[in-house]
């Protein structure tokens, strides 16, 4: 059983670090259809244990809320997040705090499954359900001046699963059974995840935070802007008023909303080149 448990400890293991590049070296596979580019920095969102053994938990599979709390709320939703991104251009000099997310919530089926197989390497065919639900969440700001782009954000990303026997014994190689057993699923919870053992399945809420990469020497291309960071990335935008709308480089392509919250100097524009 040792063995098993290890097994699990190491897919875990990628599932947490898995593009984790201080080193800049993994890509992470975010929710969406293309390769999201490295996150350099993750951590573990910090959260109490459990005061109750897996065993005891009772809630009925699926039942995240009160079971594992994944501690989202949408709250009102920016009139920017009705609407389709449309990149338009725009001053970027200034200061710019987030103001809200774009569908933050991801509940698509193909989608939560190329994450589950991508950064858990869960077996597609048991495990096609496993992945219920993910979330993000940017806050911060962001800030353009003298040509520098500074990226002060942060991302809060949850992930509610439910892994069955069968799902962890087809991935990763332990005992199947009619129920997971309680010291499997225990054995599941770490610093970024907590586990509770319902209704035979083990549900876990993954939590972890990343930090913002658009920050290097900037330059405007029409409605875009390129940002020499590493790698070097080319984001779409749109200024409207003092309202920032910026599509992040994850596989979906999301809508973050900035307020504008300090103005550019007299006579300050973005710059149109990077220097070499």
């Amino acid at each position: 059983m040792l063995r098993h448990l290890d097994l699990s400890r190491l897919a875990l293991a990628h599932l947490l670090v898995g593009g984790l590049v201080a080193c800049g070296s993994a890509a992470p596979v975010d929710v969406g259809t293309d390769i999201a580019i490295p996150e350099p920095i993750v951590t573990p969102v910090d959260a109490e244990p459990e005061t109750e053994a897996p065993g005891q938990m009772t809630p009925g599979p699926g039942e995240f809320d009160g079971l594992v709390d994944s501690g989202f709320d949408r709250g009102d939703v920016s009139p920017y997040c009705h609407t389709a991104f449309e990149a338009c251009g725009g001053l970027l000099a200034g200061r710019w705090v987030v103001e809200d997310n774009c569908n933050p919530v991801v509940e698509d089926r193909e989608q939560l499954l190329t994450w589950g197989t991508n950064r858990m390497s869960l077996n597609e065919n048991a495990c096609f359900d496993a992945i219920q639900r993910l979330t993000w969440d940017w806050s911060g700001e962001m800030r353009f001046k003298d040509g520098i782009a500074m990226d002060d954000r942060e991302r809060a990303q949850t992930v509610d699963m439910q892994l069955t026997s069968s799902c962890l014994s087809a991935s990763f190689g332990t005992e199947r059974a009619d129920s997971v057993s309680p010291d499997v699923c225990d054995d599941m919870q770490d610093a970024f995840t907590t586990c509770a053992l319902a209704g035979g399945v083990c549900m876990c809420t993954n939590r972890s935070t990343s930090n913002g990469l658009a920050s290097g020497i900037y330059a405007v291309l029409g409605v875009s802007v390129r940002i020499s960071q590493v790698p070097a990335a080319r984001y779409e935008y749109c200024v409207d008023g003092d309202h920032l709308l910026w599509r992040e480089k994850d596989g979906a392509q999301r809508q973050v909303v900035l307020k504008r919250t300090e103005a550019a100097a007299p006579g300050e524009t973005d710059p149109i080149e990077i220097p070499r």
